[in-house]
């Protein structure tokens, strides 16, 4: 299905598995593959294109019995520069090239390339990020590891993590100052022995709780 005139996107989706990917075209391209018993419905509001996919729900007199157990493979293809808002539960997200203004998963993991996030979030899910340009961004989980790289910055970074470890991998243009805190694990600094990375104009905290951090210049 396409999609004209989208100027952002609102995905959510419940037991799915969602792949998304920027493109040079200026419409969106959405296709789909049920199993089971799923509802997918997608609107466009106004510039606002708006997608739900949840599994159905059987119905007796005395109320809602139970959900199907139904599920979908999602792949979208959106403009590069159109912002877009996913969150999924039950299932992972990968995309490719997005714009984010906020992606988060409940147990499912992440896993973005060549992307832009302002909020990347997940609970019960590893969260894996190369990030070409980054900040303002905070990213954070609930039991799952951290694995972010960032080339450039334009802004300040926050980092957390409880029960999983972090590692972060900077380069020589993330002007920043780093601070790294931990709560029984251990903090690594690998080529920032003092903490700071160039003029140290953006600041960069890490904290994680029952795990490690590992923060190094690549």
């Amino acid at each position: 299905m396409m999609f004209e005139n989208v100027r952002e996107v609102d995905l959510k989706a419940t037991n799915g598995r969602i792949e998304i990917e920027g493109w040079e075209n200026d419409h969106v391209e959405v296709n789909y593959t049920t199993h089971g018993e799923v509802e997918v419905i997608i609107e466009n509001e106004n510039g606002k294109l708006v997608i739900r996919e949840e599994p159905k729900r059987k119905f007796r007199f005395v109320g809602i019995v139970k959900a199907e157990e139904g599920w979908v493979e999602m792949e979208l293809k959106v403009p590069k520069g159109v912002p877009v808002r996913a969150k999924n539960v039950n299932g992972e997200l990968t995309a490719k090239g997005v714009r984010f203004t906020e992606v988060t998963t409940v147990n499912g993991e992440i896993k973005l390339s060549d992307c832009e996030a302002e909020l990347i979030k997940s609970v019960n899910g590893e969260i894996e990020a190369y990030l070409p340009v980054a900040g303002p961004l905070e990213v954070s989980t609930v039991n799952g590891d951290i694995t972010v790289t960032i080339e450039e910055l334009e802004g300040d970074v926050s980092v957390n993590c409880v029960n999983g470890d972090i590692t972060l991998r900077l380069t020589e243009f993330c002007d920043a100052r780093v601070e790294a805190k931990k709560v029984n694990g251990d903090v690594e600094l690998v080529g920032i022995p003092d903490g700071v990375i160039g003029t140290g104009d953006f600041l960069i905290r890490v904290k994680t709780v029952n795990g490690d951090v590992r923060v190094e210049l690549v």
